[in-house]
């Protein structure tokens, strides 16, 4: 079985420019440069890296142009889509969590940003290994792109009793508009601390 790495579109593209750069420098034929230039990134070959892309394509087109949802693990244990519109995406932390982890730093707000703080890469690492599992993932797979947040936060209301803490937007991204829980009548019936 093959290890499913996860890679962008766009270190795809620089995958190949580093193999038509060796193939330019070195006279490799273009197929062996492929594949030494993605063993060196960690591939078994190139074939490897357009499978691992192809996989993660669904994920890059909902963040960048249509709808990612981020569930409590709690909430998301009970999120029910009879339309199958959403989908639980177990590669869509790749690019979430950098927004993630930025949010909770600010918010956190030590008055140090990324380039400030020697040591935002280490604890960013450190919180992708403890906290990210408290989110599940899911991208929507509708027809249509819902037009506003809001729009979407009424999806997940059919779908579960909690609205997603946070929303990707047709590229944006923020926290959700909502904290509260609203049962069948419209009633607010909790809300998250």
């Amino acid at each position: 079985m093959r290890t499913q790495i996860i890679i962008s579109s766009a270190d795809v593209e620089k995958l190949k420019q580093k193999a038509r750069k060796l193939k330019k420098d070195s006279g490799t034929p273009h197929h062996e440069s492929l594949d030494q230039i993605a063993q060196a990134a960690g591939f078994n070959h190139w074939h490897h890296v357009s499978e691992s892309a192809k996989a993660f394509k669904p994920t890059e087109q909902a963040y960048y142009f249509g709808v990612i949802i981020a569930m409590d693990v709690k909430d998301a244990m009970d999120f029910r889509d009879p339309s199958g519109g959403f989908v639980e995406d177990p590669f869509a932390f790749a690019l979430c969590a950098d927004d993630i982890y930025a949010y909770i730093r600010e918010a956190d707000d030590d008055g140090d940003s990324a380039d400030d703080d020697q040591h935002y890469a280490e604890d960013k690492d450190e919180w992708m290994q403890d906290e990210i599992m408290n989110y599940v993932f899911f991208r929507y797979t509708g027809p249509t792109v819902p037009e506003q947040v809001n729009d979407v936060v009424a999806m997940v209301r059919e779908c579960s009793f909690w609205p997603p803490v946070f929303i990707w937007h047709k590229g944006a991204f923020q926290e959700s508009p909502s904290d509260e829980a609203i049962d069948e009548d419209g009633e607010i019936v909790g809300i998250r601390f």
